[in-house]
């Protein structure tokens, strides 16, 4: 059991789904937003522990994504559907934070002195969902949503920082001190 819906559709390609969104009415745009919506909710809460300011910002990023797909051309999208569509939360969650947040404290970290920048996690989770969400409960809140936006949500390191409101060496810093106490924990079986 995974821990937000599975992500074989978001491996589909944007243009063919972009392609149907045109050619569709009100019912295709529905359907697109119901199979959707979870992620996008579940991006904007982490970034906001907020459900209604998540809901809020879900139902903006499906606004812009409709105001994109109405002004361009899908055969001049290569990406998969999540590539494409990751942006347009990250961007609403960006701005939230950016009107309603302070500015981030420069905290010095060097992810070279701690290993984060060398260690390579996707080879290594190789064991039971199960075991990793029980030992996922071990971690902070913070490491604790950097590690579900970047392994389950596929986002990039830029775009997890964005979302939480926080530099890229600091998410790369929760994300290792996250992996490090997973794989302690996992080892302990």
């Amino acid at each position: 059991m995974s821990l937000l819906p599975s992500r074989t559709t978001y491996n589909q390609s944007a243009s063919s789904v972009i392609s149907q969104l045109k050619k569709g009415g009100q019912q295709q745009q529905s359907d697109f937003i119901w199979a959707n919506q979870d992620r996008f909710y579940a991006i904007a809460l982490l970034a906001t522990d907020k459900p209604d300011i998540a809901e809020s910002l879900t139902v903006t990023a499906f606004r812009d994504v409709f105001t994109a797909i109405r002004q361009l051309n899908p055969k001049h999208i290569g990406l998969p559907l999540w590539e494409w569509l990751a942006p347009f939360i990250v961007r609403v969650c960006a701005d939230y934070h950016h009107q309603y947040s302070k500015p981030v404290a420069a905290e010095p970290i060097n992810p070279a002195e701690d290993g984060s920048a060398q260690m390579d996690w996707e080879t290594t989770v190789i064991l039971g969902l199960q075991r990793v969400k029980r030992c996922l409960a071990t971690v902070s809140p913070e490491q604790r949503k950097a590690f579900i936006l970047r392994h389950q949500l596929s986002l990039d390191y830029t775009q997890i920082a964005c979302i939480l409101n926080q530099n890229v060496e600091i998410v790369m810093s929760w994300l290792f001190r996250a992996r490090v106490q997973i794989v302690k924990c996992l080892g302990r079986g």
